[in-house]
């Protein structure tokens, strides 16, 4: 298949900057953005399991559930601001997402579950915002010819900003108590949230096809018609449910053996910090020799690793080593998410397949998050390898994802 070229990939969607590219305003601040966003919230990802097992003494299906409805909420709302980036643009939505991180720090100031429910139904609904417009913006700013340079850029700024503020959580945790750092994580999130305000180009408001209703079943109905979209939601479906038991129960499992939420930091500081190296060489390799074997080889790294770590459960090292190899794997997959809805999707449809792609990411997450939390009770070796053969099951789609894009002939 013939690679669009730039001005293809943006299709009705501007350019949210004077120059697209990754020397773009409109890039380099998604990714400053990203870092920001990634940095202050770090402590929620890989201590919330911690401070509900620890503080409130809840058991992990407690914390499975708030992540389900997290994530369920996401989902949702990912579809409907596929539409709305259709409809108002993408700044807008992207601001909207963004305030979910505003108030991640207030999870920590509470034990109600209510209250714990009410913030996370907050952060779930702005979650879909986030992932939804910032793809959409990456795919649009990058250029389509950069998309696995630009992809493993953006997310890279994620997960740095995540492992570098992990480092800063397990060295801070120590003299700080949940509800400071909580308080700490608030006042930098309004910070970052003025600067997107200030320094994220607008863009020109982009004209939706379909009409100016919300429509969303006219609007997805052609994808979801289409064999190429059906084994991108399959890879999304099974790669991240397996994930989603994973990331859920790695930081409790290194805690459990441990016996200290400062390792437990320091695991996900250091995963995320080789991840970091992982995306980029993928990203690097996309662009220069395709897609097809910087796809499959971390897919089935995935598989590997997750078998791997089905066997060393309850050793600190194998958790550490196979732990970080399964992050690295499943991050370098995820790179490579955006640049594979740029070659399915046509240009007007590429928000929209953005936000089916998270709500296919969001449905694995709720199932792996219940999952994780009900088997790891029976055994934790259990949930790995269950999820190696839910890995095996995302790496053939992939497979035959590529073959298709590959067909003679084949056009968006």
């Amino acid at each position: 298949m013939e690679e669009p070229s730039a001005e293809g990939a943006e299709g009705v969607q501007s350019t949210p900057a004077t120059t697209a590219g990754l020397a773009g305003r409109a890039f380099i601040v998604l990714c400053v953005i990203s870092f920001l966003s990634g940095f202050f919230t770090a402590p929620f990802g890989s201590l919330f399991p911690v401070y509900i097992d620890a503080d409130l003494g809840e058991i992990p299906f407690y914390t499975g559930y708030l992540r389900a409805v997290m994530l369920a909420l996401g989902g949702i709302f990912a579809v409907v601001a596929g539409r709305l980036c259709d409809l108002v643009g993408l700044k807008p939505i992207l601001l909207l997402g963004l305030l979910g991180s505003v108030i991640t720090g207030l999870v920590f100031q509470s034990s109600s579950i209510w209250l714990l429910t009410l913030l996370v139904v907050i952060m779930g609904a702005s979650s879909g915002h986030w992932s939804t417009a910032g793809q959409s913006y990456l795919i649009v700013s990058a250029g389509a010819r950069r998309l696995g340079l630009g992809g493993a850029l953006y997310f890279l700024s994620s997960t740095a900003g995540g492992s570098l503020g992990s480092v800063v959580t397990g060295l801070v945790k120590p003299m700080w108590s949940f509800q400071e750092l909580g308080m700490g994580m608030t006042a930098a999130m309004v910070a970052v949230f003025a600067l997107a305000v200030l320094l994220l180009p607008s863009g020109t408001r982009p004209a939706p096809s379909g009409g100016s209703g919300l429509g969303l079943w006219s609007a997805y109905r052609p994808l979801l018609q289409r064999r190429e979209v059906h084994l991108l939601v399959g890879l999304r479906l099974s790669i991240t449910g397996f994930w989603g038991m994973a990331s859920f129960l790695l930081p409790l499992l290194v805690y459990r053996v441990s016996n200290d939420p400062s390792t437990t930091a320091y695991f996900t500081a250091l995963s995320l910090a080789v991840a970091c190296g992982g995306q980029l060489l993928t990203g690097v390799l996309r662009d220069r020799y395709g897609r097809f074997w910087p796809l499959l080889i971390p897919a089935a790294g995935i598989v590997l690793s997750a078998a791997l770590l089905g066997v060393y459960t309850k050793s600190l090292m194998g958790l550490f080593v196979f732990g970080t190899a399964l992050t690295t794997t499943a991050w370098a997959v995820s790179t490579l998410v955006p640049s594979l809805i740029a070659e399915v999707a046509s240009p007007e449809e590429k928000s929209r397949l953005v936000g089916l792609g998270h709500m296919a990411w969001s449905t694995a997450m709720v199932g792996g998050s219940l999952a994780g939390g009900l088997l790891v009770e029976i055994d934790a070796s259990l949930p790995f390898f269950i999820g190696a053969a839910m890995a095996a099951v995302g790496t053939s789609c992939a497979f035959f994802l590529c073959r298709r894009l590959d067909a003679p002939g084949r056009s968006n």
